[in-house]
């Protein structure tokens, strides 16, 4: 979940019902910068702006642009800062946090510079919830279980997944500090048996 926040090339085709510019599928990439906390990344991108969406950006035009200016604090909470020309600002506040091996509960909340009256908080809880629906179906789609431990090298990435990259270093630096290890689900669900001879 905190990977994907933070995937720029996941947009276009993700989001393809809410923002998402599916005519232009080339993601760009977050500036980043490591804190203490995590890590700060930016970066600015057109979006599709439908009618449903012109009282959260503030503009009917068809397209807009969107300042990403977002935090990720370890290990599972997102700070996403948007803003739009309009001048509208819009902050949104992820915490997810693990129930077991494959769920999550999220919790997510928001704050603008607006008013009810400009952009009513139903409208905002409807299409944030479609935003994240979209998401979740994706997320739900891959294996629980990524390695953490990416120089296990069991899997393969883009330049858009450094951000997902950090984190899992950054994750596995804060396990080790408290003496833990990387645990694998399927060592557990499957265990490994001895061959017996047929």
């Amino acid at each position: 979940m905190m990977e994907n926040s933070f995937d720029t090339a996941h947009f276009a085709f993700v989001h393809k019902g809410t923002f998402g510019r599916g005519d232009q599928p080339k993601p760009k990439h977050f500036s980043l910068n490591e804190t203490a906390y995590g890590f700060e990344a930016k970066v600015e991108l057109d979006i599709n702006n439908p009618p449903e969406s012109h009282r959260i950006t503030g503009t009917t035009d068809a397209t807009t642009s969107r300042s990403f200016s977002n935090q990720w604090h370890l290990p599972f909470l997102r700070k996403l800062g948007l803003a739009y020309p309009s001048g509208i600002r819009h902050t949104i506040y992820t915490s997810a946090t693990p129930i077991d091996d494959t769920r999550i509960r999220l919790i997510q909340w928001l704050y603008r510079n607006d008013t009810e009256a400009d952009c009513p908080a139903a409208l905002l809880n409807d299409w944030d919830t479609r935003v994240v629906m979209e998401d979740k179906v994706i997320l739900e789609s891959v294996n629980a279980d990524a390695p953490v431990d990416i120089g296990r090298r069991d899997e393969q990435s883009m330049a858009t997944d450094r951000p997902g990259m950090i984190m899992r270093k950054r994750l596995l630096e804060l396990l080790r500090a408290h003496g833990e290890t990387e645990k694998h689900g399927w060592t557990r669900i499957h265990p490994v048996q001895e061959a017996v001879p047929c």
